[in-house]
């Protein structure tokens, strides 16, 4: 494993992660600390050599974005600059990308759709999440063209998606579209198109006032895809 050189703490500082992101693979069971967002928070610790003790703590994406505002310290995994119209990374320290991820377009076998342009969406009723973006679907939504459903999470969707019909597509994440899909065991009756909603890289957000924890946090980012436990971590939780 990649560790720092730095000798070890008596006392590690404690520091907050900040998650929003309450379904698989990021959280698979908040009771048992299991997921991708507990176990890269244990990988943190571990490599700082003492230094820190990195917590998750489960929080909505309105408290997450108060906190945010009010200039409140935070550590945020798995984001983008774009949903914190924070472009220009001026706002925050960002990480280089930790990851790639995904968003699919999926239907099932028995009507599929096949998205390969915005007008593929035109006269279709599609499933996304509340609160969250999508911009060519939305783009229609406000000229009427399209009709968007929200849910509050992903299973929900793909239950209405199979059982209700009542839907063309819904967007899900690669990684819980796997878990869910496994799940509610509809992995043969689904259709995904060939071409995603979306591919987009993440990083960790960090508030300015905590530089020192940035650059720990930038410096293991960097060297990270070499690192076989950080390897398995993601074999384990990714797509």
């Amino acid at each position: 494993m990649f560790a720092l050189s730095r000798p070890a703490l008596s006392s590690p500082v404690l520091i907050d992660i900040y998650e929003y992101h309450k379904f698989p693979p990021m959280v698979v069971s908040q009771d048992k600390s299991i997921g991708l967002s507990f176990a890269f928070a244990r990988y943190l610790s571990n490599v700082s050599n003492g230094r820190y003790q990195f917590n998750i703590n489960l929080v909505s994406m309105g408290s997450l974005q108060s906190r945010l505002k009010q200039g409140q310290p935070a550590v945020v995994l798995f984001v983008n600059p774009i949903w914190f119209n924070d472009v220009e990374q001026e706002q925050y320290f960002w990480s280089e990308p930790v990851l790639t991820l995904k968003d699919e377009i999926v239907s099932v076998k028995d009507k599929p759709f096949s998205f390969s342009a915005a007008e593929d969406y035109v006269g279709k009723r599609i499933g996304g999440i509340k609160g969250y973006t999508y911009p060519i679907l939305d783009s229609l939504v406000k000229d009427g063209k399209a009709q968007r459903i929200d849910a509050e999470g992903d299973l929900q969707n793909l239950k209405r998606l199979h059982k209700v019909g009542d839907l063309d597509a819904i967007i899900v994440n690669e990684g819980p579209l796997k878990f869910y899909s496994q799940l509610l065991g509809i992995q043969s009756e689904l259709f995904i198109s060939p071409k995603p909603s979306g591919v987009y890289q993440v990083r960790i957000l960090v508030t300015k006032d905590q530089s020192d924890v940035f650059s720990f946090i930038q410096s293991l980012v960097e060297n990270m895809d070499e690192d076989e436990a950080w390897l398995e971590i993601k074999n384990l939780y990714l797509p």
